[in-house]
């Protein structure tokens, strides 16, 4: 079994033990710390995955960094996560969860890229457009790309809506080209 089918079955269990909870948010919001924690301190995620440093030592870490500072229930993963000898997948788990969260809130996560930052009353405008379109609550991400001329380009999931200058050029370029 590959690490995205491990990482999905263990988000799972930890998402279905938060919704039975009601606590579905508060996991999110410790995941997303600890992913944090993951970027700020590389350490962190050495030892973690590191297969010298005993399992015990991992588990003492664990303690010392989250006990009293999250849910009992997340902590206990964390540990059962070292038993099974998984602690290497803790970073592909986080952004599943998120997933499963994102879906269950009805919410989706979109990447805006236009040439120049927008302003926020152009970015409420397109957000509630993407509801409407989608028939979802919105969260953008929005990045700028000079290279981009003008226009936008919406990235949600897999979906790529390309509305920008620099595509629309070059596909009127192209149909110059193999007009002649």
């Amino acid at each position: 079994m590959n690490n995205n089918a491990i990482a999905e079955r263990y988000a799972g269990a930890l998402f279905n033990l938060a919704s039975e909870q009601r606590q579905e948010a508060r996991f999110g919001s410790v995941l997303d710390d600890i992913e944090q924690i993951a970027k700020e301190h590389p350490d962190f995620m050495r030892i973690m995955k590191h297969p010298v440093v005993r399992r015990e030592d991992k588990k003492t870490l664990l303690t010392q960094l989250f006990a009293g500072k999250v849910p009992d229930e997340v902590l206990n993963f964390l540990y059962l996560l070292v038993d099974k000898k998984r602690e290497n997948i803790l970073t592909d788990i986080i952004p599943v969860y998120r997933k499963l969260l994102n879906a269950h809130n009805k919410t989706v996560i979109t990447d805006v890229t236009t040439a120049i930052p927008m302003f926020k009353k152009t970015q409420a405008i397109l957000q509630k457009q993407l509801e409407g379109y989608l028939g979802q609550q919105v969260v953008m991400n929005c990045n700028t790309d000079p290279e981009m001329l003008g226009g936008v380009m919406i990235k949600v999931g897999d979906r790529l809506i390309d509305g920008s200058l620099k595509t629309q050029l070059s596909e009127m370029a192209q149909n110059l080209v193999s007009k002649s």
